[in-house]
């Protein structure tokens, strides 16, 4: 056993105690905000990628009769618009949708 976690199980103090279950609940805070960012980061980046693609190999070659340039650019504007929707979506969460905690700072 460390000098320090001897210190927190020896001591027994509620200060010392109180002190590690904030950090705690600040660092699952932290961890749970990051895997938001994460998240939208990744949506942002990958869905316009998989939807150009998407339309342009499944969508527009297979079922419509388009020359490639016409492929493309609409493969492109469907990219702009799913980039468009991600980002509307992570304004819309982080303006509206943010988690209800206190304004006020605890000490």
């Amino acid at each position: 056993m460390s000098n320090k976690s001897k210190k927190l199980t020896v001591g027994g103090n509620d200060g010392s105690q109180s002190k590690l279950s904030k950090q705690r609940a600040h660092d699952s805070q932290d961890y749970s905000a990051f895997k938001v960012v994460l998240f939208y980061c990744s949506l942002i980046v990958f869905l316009p990628v998989v939807t150009f693609f998407a339309l342009k190999g499944f969508l527009l070659e297979r079922f419509f009769t388009m020359s490639d340039m016409k492929v493309n650019i609409g493969s492109a504007v469907g990219a702009v618009a799913a980039l468009h929707i991600a980002l509307g979506v992570y304004i819309y969460r982080a303006y509206f949708g943010g988690s209800k905690t206190s304004q006020f700072k605890e000490d």
